[in-house]
């Protein structure tokens, strides 16, 4: 058996930089008005004038209020369906999924994040929890795309939709329980995945 190769993701330019520090800025922006006038007190106009940006370019970054809040999921799915594309095609689909969600991702304790309001304060408000439910639908959607394309099947066939939903609950509950217990994220994490292990452990490996 040939050892996988692993993929390097080249460094950001000068470009992708400038819009990382960009959309923190915006991040930050709305954190430190959400600190002083609630969410409801938040507005785009304001954030954009705290993060020193047009209106116009806060949407070029999130396209409600309630993205600000709502971490980055997207980019975090970017980063799935990337490693379902490039990862050895005799490897499993959950095998590489499980194995970039249980990467260290342990958050700082200083810095903006650390006052960030949490999931639970944030889902008091409906439109965050309609905005919420919107992406994990999107989310689901992209991902059962990536895998119907890997897999080399036509839209309307129900396994890489029945994998999406399976993969996307597994990730919901993990998200769940590190909003309420942050040091068990990863054992929550990984006894999803086990559960999924029984039925989805052999999906999308090919023998080559």
């Amino acid at each position: 058996m040939q050892p996988s190769t692993t993929v390097r993701e080249p460094e950001p330019g000068l470009r992708e930089r400038k819009k990382q520090r960009t959309r923190q800025a915006l991040v930050d922006a709305a954190l430190a008005l959400h600190r002083e006038r609630g969410f409801e007190g938040v507005t785009i106009a304001e954030i954009a004038r705290r993060a020193d940006v047009s209106p116009r370019t806060f949407f070029g970054y999130f396209e409600t209020k309630e993205d600000v809040f709502l971490g980055r999921g997207d980019e975090r799915l970017e980063g799935l369906v990337r490693v379902i594309r490039q990862r050895d095609r005799r490897e499993p689909i959950l095998v590489a999924i499980r194995r970039e969600l249980l990467r260290d991702r342990e958050p700082r304790a200083d810095g903006p994040a650390a006052a960030a309001p949490r999931r639970p304060e944030l889902l008091r408000h409906p439109a965050v929890q309609a905005r919420l439910r919107e992406h994990w639908n999107r989310w689901e959607d992209t991902l059962a795309e990536a895998i119907a394309a890997d897999a080399g099947v036509g839209p309307g066939d129900p396994e890489p939709r029945v994998a999406a939903a399976a993969l996307t609950g597994a990730i919901r509950v993990a998200a769940a329980a590190a909003e309420r217990q942050p040091r068990r994220r990863r054992e929550v994490a990984e006894r999803a995945f086990d559960l999924l292990a029984a039925g989805l452990s052999r999906y999308g490996s090919r023998r080559l």
